[in-house]
């Protein structure tokens, strides 16, 4: 078997109290704290505070001029404290800390880490081929688990805070209409094979259906149709994918156990559906979420399997990579339709999992 396996986090989720420093040594120096951090209290009401919960006391703001201007922020955990690293120049900075803050709130809840695995072999004809399944994992699938993280506290977020993600997104695709050029999630270069460009291009248009303001939306999409002679298709592509995921307005605090495991399975549901619909010509395999006995990155404590597995030879593949069905038409139905998210009943571990095949290339990969 060839195998590849790379292990991704994607910005959130961890159940209970934070973890308790360990006792200091005798005459051990006290660590220095951050000048820079700043409370949220500094930024929001007492009242927005209660909304937020015991984690909006715990996380510090750090606002950094020093970050790329296409980056308005970032998350990370220093010390064990949960930090929300705000750009200077973000449009929306309120919005930014937010964003963060919730990043961080799925991870202490539980939202799953990846471990995704190319199985076999990618088949003639399908667009992996033309890329390095470690990129594609680290770049397009981590926008897509993002972008259905997202979708599960943006409502919650416009109701409550009344901001949103349009400020910042609306000014990233602007720029991308302006320069007449889109990246292309490290899948390839510029001028790249066709069905790679196919499938980043519409990834971007799902991003503005799901983040972007509708005249940002329709200037991008009037852009694509212009510039590529596959344009419709990648619009149609992009729609279809936004639809497959699933946007709720939920406060993630007041949902009971049984809700929170809920909105895991869906989520990767969401997930199974969107990488189907890029018809790689793989089938798409998730696995319940399980444990992991050491948090990835000091912050997730949960994992799911993706793995990318050869289909049977009955399914061919497209020449430009999109993928149909040789008289298995049903079987591919039952795919689509298939539960295949976590399970709060799962017991078994993600690293006995990770190290029980040979793997011929292993990578960790994390989020931008």
């Amino acid at each position: 078997n060839n195998m590849i396996r790379c292990f991704v986090r994607c910005c959130f989720p961890c159940c209970g109290p934070p973890p308790r420093s360990p006792p200091k040594k005798e005459n051990e120096e006290p660590k220095k704290v951050d000048p820079r951090q700043q409370p949220l209290s500094d930024f929001f009401s007492a009242e927005e505070m209660l909304v937020l919960g015991d984690l909006a006391h715990r996380v510090k703001v750090v606002i950094d001029p020093t970050l790329p201007p296409t980056l308005h922020g970032t998350s990370s955990v220093v010390d064990g404290v949960p930090l929300a690293i705000v750009n200077d120049r973000a449009p929306d900075k309120r919005y930014v800390i937010l964003h963060e803050l919730m990043h961080h709130q799925l991870d202490e809840l539980g939202c799953p880490s990846l471990c995704c695995t190319l199985v076999g072999k990618e088949p003639e004809g399908s667009w992996l081929v033309h890329t390095k399944f470690p990129n594609f994992v680290r770049g397009l699938l981590v926008q897509l688990w993002e972008l259905i993280q997202h979708s599960r506290f943006n409502g919650m977020l416009a109701r409550v805070f009344r901001c949103g993600p349009e400020s910042a997104r609306d000014g990233e695709y602007r720029s991308y209409i302006t320069r007449r050029a889109v990246p292309l999630y490290g899948l390839c270069a510029q001028g790249g094979h066709p069905s790679l460009v196919h499938v980043a291009v519409a990834a971007h248009v799902a991003t503005l259906w799901m983040e972007g303001s509708e005249d940002v939306r329709n200037d991008f999409e009037a852009f694509v149709e212009g510039k590529f002679a596959r344009g419709r298709d990648m619009i149609e592509l992009g729609r279809g994918m936004a639809e497959l995921i699933r946007a709720k307005d939920v406060e993630l605090l007041r949902l009971e156990p049984a809700e929170l495991d809920r909105l895991m399975v869906e989520m990767l549901q969401d997930m199974k559906r969107v990488l189907e619909s890029l018809d790689s010509g793989m089938e798409v395999r998730i696995s319940p979420v399980q444990p992991l006995k050491v948090k990835f990155n000091n912050r997730c404590h949960t994992v799911a399997n993706v793995d990318f597995c050869t289909l049977s030879p009955n399914v061919r593949v497209m020449a430009r990579g999109f993928g149909s069905s040789a008289g298995t038409g049903v079987r591919r139905a039952e795919s689509r339709g298939a539960s295949s998210g976590p399970s709060a009943s799962s017991a078994s571990s993600a690293s006995s999992s990770a190290s029980s095949s040979s793997s011929s290339k292993a990578a960790l990969l994390t989020s931008p």
